[in-house]
C-alpha cells in the first residue's frame, strides 16, 4: 500500500497559476496538466466538469439561467409537467391571461390546507411536488400559468463551450477544481487514507463554491410565499 501511495502522480501547482481557462478545451487540457496521469482520459475529464457545472448551478440560483414558461391546464385538470430543464424554482407564477399571482405553497399538504375543497374555480394557488405543478382550485376552464424559475444551464459539449452561467472570475478555479477533485479521489484510492490531493482540491473547492453562493445566494426551500399575521391563508392583494 505505502508504494501505491508513492507512486501517485503530482499536482502541477502551476498550472494553477496561468491564465484562467474559460473553454472545455482549455478547461480539459488544465486538468490533466494538474493530474499528470495518462490513465485519466479527456472522456474522463469532460464528464468530470459536467458534472461540476450542474453542482454549482445546483448550489446557488445564477441570474443567467433565470428564465420563464409557459404551462397550460385543461378544464378539470389539476397537474401539470414543469419544464425538463428546471433546476431551481419556481420561484413566481402568474395566472394568464388576467395576471393574477398564484400563490405557491412550500408542499402539497400545504397546498391542501390552503385549498380543502373540490370544487373547480379560478386558479389561486400551487405546489410543487414529482417534477409537476399542482393547482388548486382545479380550473373550471382551460387556462395558462406563466411561471419564473432558473433552468439548467447548457451542457459542456464543444471545444470552445464555456461555462453557462458562472462568473468568468469563478467558472474556471470552481469547475478545476471540482474535476480534479473526483480524478484524484479516484487515483489516491487505496492510498491508506493519505488522500492529500483529493483533500487540498476539496478544500479549494468548497471555498469557491461559498464565494459563488455569497455572490448569489444559497438554494433556497421552495416557495418564497410566506403567509404573515394580517394575511394568515396567503391570499395576497390580488385576492377578490
Amino acid at each position: 500500500m505505502a508504494l501505491a501511495a508513492i507512486s501517485l502522480p503530482r499536482a502541477n501547482t502551476e498550472g494553477l497559476r496561468r491564465a484562467l481557462p474559460d473553454t472545455l478545451a482549455s478547461l480539459t487540457a488544465e486538468v490533466a496538466g494538474i493530474i499528470g496521469d495518462p490513465g485519466v482520459s479527456e472522456e474522463d475529464i469532460v464528464r468530470a466538469l459536467g458534472r461540476g457545472l450542474y453542482a454549482a448551478a445546483g448550489a446557488a440560483r445564477l441570474p443567467d439561467l433565470a428564465t420563464r414558461a409557459r404551462i397550460s391546464l385543461e378544464p378539470g385538470q389539476a397537474d401539470a409537467a414543469l419544464p425538463a430543464d428546471l433546476m431551481h424554482g419556481p420561484v413566481s407564477a402568474f395566472l394568464l391571461p388576467a395576471g393574477g399571482r398564484v400563490r405557491l405553497a412550500p408542499d402539497l399538504a400545504a397546498l391542501r390546507r390552503l385549498w380543502p375543497h373540490d370544487s373547480p374555480g379560478r386558479v389561486r394557488f400551487g405546489a410543487v411536488a414529482g417534477g409537476r405543478l399542482h393547482v388548486r382550485p382545479v380550473p373550471r376552464e382551460g387556462v395558462g400559468i406563466e411561471i419564473d424559475y432558473y433552468r439548467l444551464p447548457q451542457p459542456l459539449a464543444g471545444a470552445g463551450d464555456k461555462p453557462e452561467g458562472l462568473p468568468p472570475h469563478l467558472a474556471g478555479p470552481l469547475l478545476v477544481a471540482f474535476a480534479c477533485r473526483e480524478l484524484f479521489e479516484r487515483l489516491e484510492e487505496g492510498a491508506d487514507g493519505n488522500k492529500v490531493q483529493t483533500l487540498a482540491f476539496g478544500r479549494r473547492y468548497e471555498a469557491l463554491l461559498a464565494e459563488l453562493a455569497a455572490l448569489y445566494g444559497p438554494q433556497q426551500t421552495e416557495p418564497v410565499d410566506v403567509p404573515s399575521a394580517n394575511d394568515p391563508y396567503g391570499f395576497g392583494g390580488d385576492w377578490p
